[in-house]
């Protein structure tokens, strides 16, 4: 006869195994962006800045502003380009979802962005 906690333990792993499957089958969608589907090219950064930035439809200051993202807030970069210059630096990060464009100059990003390739 099985004692009480051996019981437990399998119905513990049997449910948890089941949970994880579920969870990979159902997560994988959620986590899928509408830009392309490639959910794991996105960089996490984050905005610093004493001003909201202002997010531009292209990679410049000349390019129509669309909106602005306060300091501390967290964004999701697709790919950078070269634009026209900030501070000291011409890159520009796209954001995901098609929210346009904001210099690099103001984003602390936590990996390495590729470049955009169109």
């Amino acid at each position: 006869m099985m004692k009480r906690h051996s019981i437990r333990r399998s119905i513990t792993a049997a449910l948890l195994t089941a949970g994880v499957a579920l969870g990979t089958a159902t997560g994988a969608q959620a986590l899928a962006p509408a830009h392309h589907g490639f959910w794991h090219h996105r960089v996490e950064g984050r905005v610093v800045s004493p001003e909201p930035v202002t997010v531009h439809y292209g990679p410049g200051v000349n390019r129509w502003a669309t909106g602005t993202i306060n300091n501390g807030m967290h964004v999701w970069i697709v790919c950078k380009a070269r634009g026209g210059q900030v501070g000291s630096n011409d890159r520009w990060y796209k954001l995901a979802g098609g929210q346009g464009w904001i210099p690099a100059y103001y984003v602390n990003n936590y990996r390495y962005v590729r470049w955009c390739t169109r």
